[in-house]
């Protein structure tokens, strides 16, 4: 399974630690930017991020936020929540796989049932990442982690960081 955790720190080193989330087959889910100034004296960048990281990985994770002198903790999120999130690690991870603009029946056609996120397998959710690949595009383009565009009247979707 996976857990939430909430980093709090600076930018320094920061890419090592979203680099090494990923490498372990986590994500990002949020990241906020933030300037600390007193005054018109600029003090630091600060950011603030919400990541999705194997329960396996979790020591590691937190000896690297630690390395990098910041402070991390395991979110309080409902069990309503994290199901809603879980459903974004298959998502994610076919359209990393793709690597350009996708449509949404190519990305269903890369997921394998059961899928990482295993909801079909939890018998108090009796879901599937499949059944909520439409919703779960939208949440992903609204928090910005996936773009989308129309073409020949067919949304595609490629992430954020991808062209």
């Amino acid at each position: 399974m996976y857990k939430v955790l909430i980093f709090n720190g600076g930018v320094y080193r920061f890419d090592e630690l979203v680099e090494m989330v990923e490498d372990l087959g986590g994500m990002v889910l949020k990241k906020d930017h933030f300037h600390i100034t007193r005054g018109s004296s600029y003090l630091s960048e600060e950011v603030h991020v919400t990541l999705l990281v194997p329960e396996e990985d979790e020591k590691s994770i937190k000896s690297m936020c630690k390395d990098i002198k910041g402070a991390i903790d395991e979110s309080d999120i409902e069990d309503v929540d994290k199901n809603v999130i879980m459903t974004f690690i298959p998502v994610y991870d076919a359209l990393s796989l793709a690597g350009t603009w996708v449509k949404a029946k190519d990305i269903e056609n890369m997921i394998d049932c059961p899928c990482g996120a295993m909801l079909c397998r939890d018998p108090g959710i009796k879901t599937c990442v499949l059944d909520e690949l439409d919703e779960t595009l939208d949440k992903l383009c609204s928090q910005g982690t996936v773009k989308s565009r129309e073409v020949d009247r067919c949304t595609e979707y490629c992430l954020s960081d991808e062209d």
